[in-house]
């Protein structure tokens, strides 16, 4: 089955995530994720993107960015060698780090882009790491809330400038939008049952649409990043059936 391709963004922000292969940890110790910054940084001068936000948890990584020069794929895919290069001469292994290829969403409004931004800052205390996301060294909320604390990597202009006319105003539009509860279902890593129980959610609510088979397992797909067994464990359909829907 061919890959379907990404959905381009208009406004060139994109919610990226990148798992470990097997739900495998990405990252060791902490001068792996000094290694991921510095990579952050170089990448960034050099391919003139803008990083909106990250958070790097054990077993994968989110990511908001905006496209400049380069398309996301290019960007991804430089970030990547340079990773996964230290991260098997370090330790010693060979063959992929992460889960096939990246998983990403376009993110096409402000009101998406804050809701994504407060989901990746908020990945650590969900995951009950630490009880506030200032607590959490490995992530871009320091960066938009001290000057001092944060890694320094991150490019915050566009969304403070989004939220307000000075530095005081922006603060507390940031703390408002942190503040929001909302159930929206984000790009996210899930456990196998997790990936499953979510496919089915997405399935009912597609049942509705009255739009052809095809069209609602193309959009399982880029939603979920289901494999066609899954897609089809989920969807009740065959094997086959899924596979000569998507080709």
């Amino acid at each position: 089955m061919s890959r379907q391709p990404r959905v381009k963004s208009g406004s060139g922000f994109y919610h990226v995530m990148l798992r470990g292969i097997d739900y495998g940890d990405i990252f060791r110790d902490d001068s792996d994720r000094e290694y991921l910054i510095n990579v952050l940084r170089c990448k960034k001068a050099e391919n003139e993107f803008k990083l909106a936000a990250f958070c790097f948890m054990t077993n994968h990584v989110h990511f908001l960015i905006q496209e400049k020069e380069d398309d996301i794929a290019t960007i991804m895919k430089r970030i990547g060698i340079s990773y996964v290069g230290y991260f098997n001469k370090k330790y010693e292994r060979i063959g992929p780090l992460f889960q096939d290829r990246f998983r990403s969403e376009p993110v096409e409004d402000d009101a998406y882009l804050l809701a994504v931004m407060r989901y990746i800052h908020m990945n650590p205390v969900v995951a009950n790491i630490v009880k506030s996301p200032g607590r959490y060294t490995w992530s871009s909320y320091n960066d938009y809330v001290t000057s001092h604390k944060g890694l320094r990597v991150t490019d915050t202009e566009h969304i403070m400038d989004m939220l307000g006319n000075d530095s005081k105003q922006s603060l507390e539009g940031f703390m408002e939008v942190m503040g929001i509860n909302d159930d929206t279902k984000y790009l996210d890593v899930r456990s196998e049952k997790e990936e499953l129980e979510y496919g089915r959610y997405l399935w009912k609510k597609l049942a509705d649409k009255e739009i052809i088979l095809t069209d609602k397992l193309l959009e399982m797909e880029k939603r979920t990043g289901l494999s066609t067994r899954k897609l089809a464990e989920v969807t009740g359909l065959s094997k086959d059936k899924v596979l000569r829907s998507l080709k």
